[in-house]
């Protein structure tokens, strides 16, 4: 009973969270777009959220393995995002710096907040074994929340992304209060020097460089692939039916991919994915209207949730019990904040330099590179330790 009431809290604090964090998230090229910003200063913009995230998620993961807890950093990030974007959204002012910091802030600490999450769940002895399955209720929500947004901004003004982060948001704060906290076995107490552990650890530096790449990809398709569907006659409804689909294209893989990770060598299913990542690409850049861009959202299904739900399992894998939260929000801080610092500009310049479909080509490229970093990680790391897929 208890392992089904911890379980479901963590379902519902997933649905909302994530519904809450879609809302804003996909909407805000097209909110920069209705202000005016193109190109290169939208570019940079985007570009802020990575310094958030690299700090954020640094010093969060830290301090959850200092005091052996996320519960509380979740609520203290979660509650930052909540107010930033209900501020961000609420009260429109086309000013660059403003949007620069507000934008930076939520955008840094979404993802800051995402990572607790998932250590949270991986913590607990009795929800590890069904993170796969508790992370769908994640994609339904971001599903929920990109569809809501896009439909209601067919007829009301971006204040109403503030209303519906404010409600949802409530929501998960609610779930998230009344969750047991992680338990983590007492020890020694880690301190910054303990963290050096993860720079020796050679097979930890090649997945968090693989994930670099996947995740630069990732973030390309939150940009080139955003700027084309608006390029090819999109609106900000399309944007919002393409995130939705691209959600619920996830659900399917993660309810069944605890089972597949036990199945399976979980760099051989990222060595898949990376594979159909590149064709993802490949395939954005012949289509030539917005709707069959909504419809190739469907690769979503078998790219990045196996991404995700292979990488949180390996990295949990190669690094010690005292490091868990460090080893996860630090790897995260640097795929992610890198790729949000780099790809926004990168992906705003080529576009305008070259076109987004030649653009695009170019994303589809890097898989070849995550393909052989793979290659290298399994010889690195070994065979699979025992218990990996039991």
């Amino acid at each position: 009973m208890k392992k089904k009431s911890t379980a479901a809290r963590f379902n519902g604090l997933f649905l909302f969270s994530y519904a809450a964090g879609a809302i804003g998230t996909t909407q805000t090229i097209p909110y920069l777009v209705s202000m005016g910003f193109e190109g290169v200063q939208k570019g940079i913009i985007l570009s802020g959220m990575a310094i958030s995230t690299l700090v954020t998620q640094f010093l969060f993961g830290y301090l959850s393995d200092k005091f052996k807890g996320c519960r509380w950093f979740f609520l203290i990030s979660f509650g930052i995002f909540f107010v930033g974007d209900v501020v961000l959204f609420g009260f429109r002012w086309p000013q660059f710096w403003y949007l620069l910091a507000m934008i930076s802030l939520t955008g840094g600490i979404a993802r800051t907040w995402q990572g607790l999450e998932d250590t949270w769940v991986l913590q607990i002895d009795e929800t590890k074994p069904v993170y796969s399955r508790i992370h769908a209720w994640g994609a339904f929500g971001w599903a929920i929340g990109s569809w809501a947004a896009a439909i209601l901004l067919n007829w009301l003004d971006f204040p109403v992304i503030a209303v519906l982060v404010f409600f949802s948001s409530g929501a998960a704060l609610y779930f998230a209060w009344n969750q047991e906290d992680a338990k983590r076995a007492s020890g020694k107490v880690v301190k910054l020097a303990d963290l050096k552990e993860l720079v020796k650890n050679k097979a930890y530096i090649l997945l968090v460089l693989i994930l670099l790449v996947l995740f630069g990809m990732g973030t390309a398709d939150m940009y080139i692939v955003v700027d084309k569907v608006m390029a090819i006659g999109g609106t900000s409804f399309h944007v919002g039916a393409k995130w939705g689909l691209q959600s619920l294209m996830e659900i399917p893989i993660l309810l069944v991919g605890d089972k597949l990770m036990k199945k399976y060598d979980p760099a051989n299913l990222m060595l898949g994915a990376s594979v159909l990542f590149g064709v993802r690409f490949v395939v954005y850049s012949l289509i030539q209207n917005p709707w069959w861009m909504i419809a190739a959202a469907v690769f979503q299904m078998v790219t990045f949730p196996i991404i995700i739900i292979s990488s949180k399992l390996m990295i949990d894998e190669i690094i010690s019990e005292k490091l868990k939260s460090s080893g996860q929000m630090a790897a995260m801080s640097v795929y992610m904040g890198i790729s949000l610092l780099v790809m926004p500009v990168f992906c705003s310049s080529l576009s305008e330099a070259i076109g987004c479909d030649p653009a695009l080509l170019v994303v589809a490229a890097f898989a070849l590179v995550a393909i052989v970093l793979i290659l290298i990680f399994k010889k690195v790391r070994g065979p699979l330790k025992k218990g990996m897929q039991k």
